[in-house]
């Protein structure tokens, strides 16, 4: 019995994290949490961070999410991933055929 509790832990943490980020459904007014996330570039993990259905339905709409640290707001991946930056690689020289070697190409994004 023991064990399957450990392999029911350890599947629940195996699973995404936005698969694990409350996503503000149901009473606005209960607390709901997201469990731990790994901090970037490290072994530690955050806060498990606590809001209401309400602020967690806020944070869908605006496509925003709280980073691992469990303090910063951030762009949520699902966000990202559908809103990609505009960017255009053309050369900026005065004359692209002649001034090519000498053009800075370097993508501007918008």
């Amino acid at each position: 019995m023991k064990t399957l509790g450990i392999t029911a832990l350890a599947a629940l943490l195996a699973l995404p994290a936005l698969a694990q980020t409350p996503d503000g459904s149901g009473d606005p007014l209960v607390l709901s949490c997201r469990p731990p996330q790994q901090l970037p570039g490290q072994r530690l993990y955050g806060p498990k961070v606590c809001k209401t259905n309400a602020q967690w339905a806020q944070y869908r709409k605006d496509g925003m999410d709280v980073a691992p640290d469990g303090i910063h707001d951030v762009p949520s991946e699902k966000w990202q991933s559908i809103n990609r930056p505009v960017c255009n690689t053309a050369p900026r020289g005065m004359n692209a055929t002649t001034n090519a070697m000498q053009t800075n190409f370097t993508p501007t994004c918008f």
